[in-house]
């Protein structure tokens, strides 16, 4: 592996190394190479995962939401017409743009 396959091209990889592994056809030798390639190949897309996930925290940070539209028309929807106030996310979290959920 030379190159860091994407994201979409490891998972279908891993698959189908999953898939021959699970078909049990392969000799020892030939399934511990696989096995092994497939522990790497995962090992890359958890840090590609957890390096996307640091990303979102940031832009979280930063005040921006991946799910923020442009003419800020959720930050209206988010706030109650009664109290004006922020409502709660899922597992009462605030939802605000101000204090976004996250996804981790």
């Amino acid at each position: 592996m030379d190159e860091a396959p994407k994201f979409e091209e490891g998972l279908a990889a891993l698959e189908k190394l999953v898939a021959e592994l699970e078909a049990g056809e392969l000799g020892l030798d030939e399934a511990l190479k696989r096995f092994e390639k497939g522990v790497k190949l995962a090992a890359h897309m958890q840090k590609a995962l957890e390096d996307t996930g640091r990303k979102i925290e940031k832009l979280g940070a930063d005040g921006l939401s991946p799910a923020d539209g442009l003419d800020g028309a959720e930050d209206e929807e988010a706030r109650s017409p009664s109290e004006g106030k922020a409502r709660k996310g899922p597992r009462g979290k605030p939802g605000s743009a101000g204090n976004p959920p996250t996804l981790f």
